[in-house]
């Protein structure tokens, strides 16, 4: 499981050094983010041209731009914080990845793809014009022509695929595990509209005339339906999928369905009839896109409330709600950012709005301590000079033993010395979370559910603006691969980040 993607309750500021608009910032960046990765706002040009990475919420603390140009970008698909690459869809319907250590812009197809999609910016899946479905990795690729024609596609966090498609009778929904060339379980449902998936991947609703009705990812079994009054216009979820919220035809109620209790809890009144929904990562905000107006009307998702309306246009990236929880409005050119509960003007970004905006957390702008990458010294040898160009790249290849020259007999390794001793790196551990729910109860029902070696899952209490919030998690564990090991052996699809619940 390569996300990384932390439920964060309470965000904190990152610092950093302000450098302004000097693309020489990016030598020597410095950012820092209380949850351990640095919180980063990466701007691709919408006409093509260098990425820059500024460190936030410091928007114009730049602190990298790419060696290379990327084309006119439609919308970012997802990060590997792993391989530190980010997967793109360009204007013309092709996926590419930036990679942000090297600066550089690799394409595995020239092929334009429809319904485009990745989990975790590492694999890419896409459908061909012959109704092909391509998984893409920078391993290799995977093909599978499915019966008919996809028109959905949503990646699992286990590996899998489900792959929705409609034929004169219905929907149907099958489930794929690459490589494998086989269907590994089959839905068939009523004639359905939107496709919606939780981010924890655990279920996938569907939009039919009468509400909503969905199925569990893992084997396709069908959840109870929702019945609503009007058609379903719009849909999201929350980070957690306890709630969905929904919007309806000529209406002017945001209604959200608890998932546990599989019914309308509530209904928002909002000012104007709204046609598009929005929702926070973190799950603070919705944002509903009025239908008449450049308007979006702001609904806090902790109290369910109105908290009000900004003018701001539309678009795939922009509004946002940003990692401080501050909201990025769109007004012509500019980029203004305002408090999400006053909806106060913050700052304005000049120009802002002629780029694509996307957030990241990842450290690999950090400088690096030098003696990371000098080569093993022995005693009674000379020392081999690097070539001049590796010290200039501090993610170059460390040059083989083969290239020092014989090895004298009875001689032991020795490290440089560092003049400034780095501290030791510990590590608070890796939590693998499950929900994070407002109902004690449904949090407990589903810790209940989950037992890895003898080891049940748990529900930890926190608190956000005065509100409880129960969390179900398992760990932490020492390693991020023991995580994701405890991970797929529940059968499940959890967040997994580094620190203590």
């Amino acid at each position: 499981m390569r996300t990384l993607f932390a439920l964060a309750l309470v965000l904190a500021a990152c610092s950093g050094r302000e450098r302004g608009d000097d693309p020489s910032a990016s030598d020597s960046p410095s950012v820092v983010s209380a949850g351990g990765a640095d919180r980063l706002l990466l701007r691709f040009p919408r006409a093509g041209g260098p990425v820059r990475a500024f460190a936030y919420p410091r928007v114009d603390s730049l602190v990298w731009t790419s060696t290379a140009s990327v084309p006119a970008i439609e919308r970012v698909l997802g990060f590997d914080a792993d391989a530190g690459s980010v997967a793109a869809l360009d204007a013309r319907g092709v996926p590419l990845r930036l990679d942000l250590r090297m600066g550089a812009v690799a394409r595995e197809t020239r092929t334009k793809l429809s319904y485009v999609a990745s989990q975790d910016g590492n694999v890419i899946y896409g459908v061909a014009a012959d109704g092909t479905i391509r998984r893409l990795t920078p391993a290799g690729e995977w093909k599978f022509k499915p019966p008919v024609r996809p028109r959905e596609l949503f990646p699992q966090s286990d590996g899998g695929l489900l792959v929705v498609a409609d034929a004169r009778n219905g929907t149907t929904v099958w489930r794929v595990h690459p490589p494998q060339e086989s269907l590994v379980d089959t839905a068939r449902l009523p004639l359905a509209q939107r496709a919606v998936g939780t981010p924890l991947g655990d279920r996938l609703y569907f939009t039919v005339d009468t509400g909503l009705i969905g199925v569990r990812a893992r084997d396709l079994t069908p959840v109870p339906s929702v019945r609503v009054p009007q058609r379903i216009r719009a849909a999201v979820t929350t980070p957690s999928g306890d709630r969905i919220y929904l919007l309806t035809a000529g209406s002017r109620e945001l209604i959200v369905v608890d998932r546990y209790a599989e019914r309308i809890a509530t209904r928002i009144t909002l000012p104007d009839t709204s046609r598009e929904l929005r929702m926070d990562p973190t799950g603070r905000y919705v944002l509903a896109r009025a239908a008449q107006k450049d308007t979006v009307w702001v609904v806090g998702v902790a109290t369910d409330t109105l908290v009000g309306g900004a003018a701001t246009g539309w678009r795939a990236d922009l509004p946002l709600v940003t990692p401080d929880g501050a909201i990025a409005l769109l007004r012509g050119n500019d980029v203004v950012l305002v408090d999400g509960e006053s909806l106060e003007t913050m700052r304005r970004v000049p120009g802002g709005g002629r780029d694509l905006w996307h957030f990241i957390e990842w450290n690999g702008f950090r400088p690096r301590n030098t003696s990371l990458d000098e080569p093993v010294q022995f005693e009674g040898m000379d020392t081999v000079a690097p070539d001049s160009g590796d010290s200039l790249d501090p993610f170059g290849a460390t040059p083989s033993p083969d290239s020092l020259g014989p090895i004298p007999d009875s001689v032991t390794p020795r490290r440089p010395t560092d003049t400034a001793p780095s501290q030791p790196i510990t590590s608070p551990g890796f939590t693998v979370q499950y929900a994070a729910l407002r109902d004690q109860a449904a949090a407990q029902a589903i810790a209940k559910e989950i037992e890895v070696d003898g080891e049940r899952a748990r529900v930890v209490h926190t608190t956000q603006g005065g509100l409880d919030i129960w969390r179900v998690v398992l760990g932490p564990y020492p390693t991020r691969e023991r995580a994701e090991d405890v991970a797929r052996r529940t059968g499940r699809s959890p967040w997994i980040y580094e620190g203590r619940p």
